[in-house]
């Protein structure tokens, strides 16, 4: 987060991404240090989860590892194995993705979308579709988890066709991005928060230093 507000600034750039456009929009309303409350509220949350983490199960530093190779395999998945279902078996004449041509802003943005769509589309609208369908609805929880995943995913997929910076359609990047949607949605729901921003994070810059070709 501090890396994509710092580079965002850097930059002098309007460009930002789409999550952090829905997050800070109503924080507009508190001024011009709106963005400035937000992620201070974020930070406090990490230190408050990270303090109850380390009182409870004595954390290590070191498990920060494990967690960015995990992340790192789930991203290569994602590059190579939905890009093969995807542009090799169901669209096998179509052209793969492609990100921004300016690598530094592409990896900023990267970097933004692997925060901010994670807290949005994952943390947010997930919690809240789950706690909807299991608790206020009484869906068996199985069915609610599906439900909510899936749901995350098409609106997490057609997000990426508003604003400044939408894609053209195309039912190749549409049905990439759904899938990469459920993939992501999965992790969250089995694996975590953290797990889910570094997967979206790491996917996302190797895309731009080295886009995927399969």
């Amino acid at each position: 987060m501090v890396t994509y507000e710092v580079g965002i600034a850097i930059q002098g750039s309007c460009v930002k991404n789409t999550a952090d456009i829905i997050v800070k929009t109503p924080l507009a309303l508190l001024g011009k240090n709106g963005s400035l409350i937000f992620n201070s509220l974020v930070i406090i949350f990490l230190f408050a989860s990270v303090f109850y983490i380390e009182k409870e199960y004595r954390l290590s530093p070191v498990i920060f590892i494990p967690m960015f190779i995990e992340s790192t395999v789930y991203a290569l998945f994602m590059g190579y194995g939905l890009g093969f279902v995807v542009y090799k078996v169901l669209f096998p004449y179509a052209l793969s993705l492609h990100f921004s041509k300016d690598m530094w802003m592409g990896i900023i943005l990267s970097v933004g979308a692997g925060v901010y769509e994670e807290i949005v589309f994952r943390l947010l609208l997930i919690t809240l579709l789950y706690f909807t369908l299991t608790t206020l609805l009484r869906i068996y929880k199985p069915i609610g988890a599906i439900i909510s995943i899936i749901t995350a995913a098409l609106i997490f997929t057609f997000m990426h066709y508003v604003g400044n910076l939408s894609d053209s359609f195309t039912y190749t990047n549409f049905t990439f991005r759904f899938l990469a949607g459920i993939v992501l949605s999965a992790i969250f729901m089995f694996r975590g928060l953290g797990i889910a921003v570094y997967t979206h994070a790491i996917y996302d810059v190797l895309s731009v230093l080295k886009p995927f070709h399969v």
